[in-house]
C-alpha cells in the first residue's frame, strides 16, 4: 500500500569498495629508467634539432627582409598612418571651411566700406559750397584705400561678365558647343595640334634650307649673276648671239642663285598657318558632327519600334 504525503528518501547504503590491488613491485625497476632516459634523450636531440632549422630559416629570412618579423612596429606604423591621414583630413576640411567664411567676411567688409565712402562722398557734395574756400587735404593712406576699392570693384565688374557669358540659361545657340569640339580629345584634339605643330616644324625646316643655300651662295662668289646681266634689258639679253651650250650655262645659276633670295615673309607665313588652322578647326567641327548624327541614326534604328 502506498503511503502518501511527505516521504524522506532514504539514501541508499553505500557498499564497502574493495581496495584496488597494486601490482607487486617488478624487480627490473632499472631497465624502466634505462628506457626513459633514452626517451628523454631522443627527444632532447629532436627539439634540439628542429630549435637549430628555425634558427637557419630565421636567419635566411632576416638576410632577404630585415622587417619580416617586426610585426609590432608594422602595426603600430599602420595605426599610426591611418590616424594621421583622418587627422590630417579633419584639419582640412576644418581649414577650407574657414578660409571660406574668412573670405566671405572680408568681402563683405569692403561692400560695408564701399557703401559707407558713397554715403560720406555724398554728403561731402551737398556741403561744398560751405567749404569751397578752404584748402583739402587727402592722406597717403587713403588715397591707397581708394585705389584698392577701385581695384576691388573692376576685378567684381570683369568677375559679373564672365558669369554672365558662361551662364548657359542664356545663350540661344550651340556655337560654344561646337567651338569647344576642336579641344575635345574624343574628337580628335590632340591629332589637330599633332598637324600643327608638324606643320610649323615644315615652315621652320624650309626657312632653315633656304638660310643655308644662301649661305652656301655667299661662300661660292662663282655662282653669283654679274653685274652685265642683271642691268640689262631681257630683250637686249636675248639680241646677242650667243650659243645654245652658252644659253644653258648662263640660265642654270641664274635660276639656282635666284632661288635663295626669296625670303618667306613672316606675315605670309602667319596667315597661312592661320588660314590651316582655322581649316583643320572646321574639318574637324564637320568630322564631329557627322560622328554625332551618325550615332543618333545608328541609335533610332536600334530602337525598338
Amino acid at each position: 500500500m502506498s503511503k502518501y504525503g511527505l516521504q524522506i528518501r532514504v539514501k541508499p547504503s553505500s557498499a564497502a569498495r574493495p581496495p584496488v590491488a597494486r601490482p607487486p613491485p617488478s624487480a627490473f625497476l632499472h631497465d624502466d629508467d634505462d628506457g626513459d632516459v633514452e626517451r628523454d634523450i631522443s627527444r632532447q636531440a629532436s627539439k634540439n634539432k628542429s630549435n637549430k632549422d628555425y634558427e637557419e630559416l630565421h636567419k635566411k629570412a632576416l638576410e632577404e627582409d630585415p622587417m619580416a618579423f617586426e610585426y609590432d612596429g608594422v602595426f603600430d606604423d599602420m595605426k599610426q598612418n591611418a590616424v594621421r591621414k583622418t587627422t590630417q583630413e579633419k584639419q582640412k576640411r576644418e581649414s577650407k571651411y574657414i578660409q571660406a567664411l574668412i573670405e566671405k567676411s572680408k568681402v563683405r567688409e569692403r561692400e560695408q566700406e564701399i557703401v559707407y565712402e558713397r554715403k560720406i562722398a555724398k554728403e561731402r557734395e551737398k556741403d561744398d559750397h560751405l567749404h569751397s574756400d578752404k584748402e583739402k587735404f587727402v592722406t597717403g593712406a587713403y588715397k591707397r584705400k581708394l585705389a584698392e576699392q577701385a581695384k576691388w570693384l573692376e576685378e567684381d565688374r570683369l568677375r559679373e561678365l564672365r558669369e554672365q557669358k558662361e551662364d548657359i540659361t542664356k545663350k540661344g545657340d550651340m556655337s560654344d558647343f561646337y567651338f569647344n569640339l576642336s579641344k575635345n580629345v574624343a574628337f580628335g584634339a590632340t591629332e589637330a595640334e599633332l598637324r600643327k605643330k608638324e606643320k610649323t616644324q615644315q615652315v621652320e625646316e624650309k626657312i632653315q634650307t633656304s638660310e643655308q643655300e644662301k649661305a652656301s651662295e655667299s661662300s661660292h662668289p662663282s655662282t653669283k649673276i654679274p653685274s652685265d646681266f642683271v642691268a640689262a634689258q631681257p630683250g637686249e639679253y636675248m639680241k646677242t648671239p650667243i650659243a645654245e651650250s652658252s644659253k644653258d650655262k648662263v640660265v642654270e645659276p641664274v635660276a639656282e642663285s635666284s632661288l635663295p633670295d626669296i625670303k618667306v615673309a613672316p606675315e605670309t607665313v602667319n596667315e597661312q598657318s592661320k588660314r590651316d588652322h582655322h581649316k583643320r578647326n572646321e574639318d574637324a567641327v564637320a568630322a564631329a558632327k557627322e560622328r554625332f548624327l551618325a550615332r543618333k541614326r545608328a541609335k533610332v534604328v536600334e530602337e525598338p519600334l
